[in-house]
């Protein structure tokens, strides 16, 4: 195998350029596709090692490497199968080794926690050195 160095990546035009640490701070560390229904499944992941079903709407990936803390970024969304829209996804609390993830239908008229068909997270944040 061979490694290439170098300082800065550039496009042929000259017109955007990045370092090594710029793109390494800027791209997901991990991210999640899965499926939140009956028996939970991962689709496609990146740094996940495993999932857990903890209730209804409640979902915890295991990352398969290290965040430098737990103050990191988690972005992500769930929805329903019959393209319903009402679904919120939330994320807390974090740890440095796993992401939990919380679905809930937001009606008006129900906050309780609701498995979804469709979850997915992306994680942003400083690797463990």
């Amino acid at each position: 195998m061979s490694t290439l160095k170098v300082d800065t990546i550039q496009n042929t035009s000259a017109q955007y350029s990045s370092t090594p640490l710029q793109i390494e701070q800027g791209r997901a560390k991990a991210h999640i596709e899965m499926n939140g229904t009956g028996t939970i499944a991962i689709k496609k992941s990146y740094n996940i090692s495993s999932i857990v079903d903890n209730g209804a709407g409640k979902y915890e990936a295991n990352l398969s490497i290290t965040m430098s803390s737990a103050t990191y970024c988690v972005v992500g969304g769930s929805s329903q199968s019959d393209n319903r829209n009402d679904n919120v996804m939330g994320f807390h609390p974090y740890t440095a080794t796993a992401i939990r993830m919380y679905s809930w239908n937001d009606t008006g008229t129900s906050t309780a926690g609701e498995d979804a068909t469709f979850v997915s997270a992306a994680v942003f944040g400083d690797l463990s050195s």
